[in-house]
């Protein structure tokens, strides 16, 4: 093989690998949701909203119920820090434990997500997810709210 059809070859394997990767790093936001869905922990408010958009997720509320009457991101559930034990029966009710959970409280100062998290963990739960951006990154947004 000639130096200069190895060269286009290299070049094109290069070029089809930059734009396989340009492809991936554009995903839909549906197809980053997809993605955070096999990872666990932490979701930023991006994945959020995509979970939101397609409907895919369950948003339970970790703050007092007054505060999830006040305000809290539409269709979310209460299942407070502070009354979990008491709120939990009804939850499992609802929502069977292969459900995918997003778990949220005011912002990344609060530890109340996490809490129930774990919580629901400890219960069964295993696709729990906690948006640490919280009530707070969401209303910032702009994004549906109801209360």
């Amino acid at each position: 093989m000639s130096g200069k059809s190895l060269r286009r070859k290299l070049l094109a394997s290069f070029l089809l690998l930059s734009s396989v990767l340009l492809a991936v790093s554009q995903l839909h936001p549906a197809a980053s949701a997809a993605l955070a869905k096999e990872e666990s922990g932490d979701i930023n408010l991006s994945a959020a909203k995509a979970f939101f958009d397609t409907h895919s997720a369950c948003f339970v509320d970790a703050r007092s119920e007054y505060s999830y009457y006040k305000s809290h991101i539409k269709g979310a559930l209460s299942l407070s820090d502070s009354r979990f034990d008491e709120q939990f029966p009804d939850f499992r009710q609802k929502k069977t434990i292969e459900t995918l959970i997003v778990v949220y409280c005011i912002g990344p100062s609060c530890d109340k997500a996490r809490n129930v998290a774990e919580k629901l963990k400890k219960n069964g739960y295993k696709n729990v997810r906690v948006f640490s951006g919280g009530l707070v990154e969401w209303s910032h947004a702009g994004f549906p709210m109801e209360g």
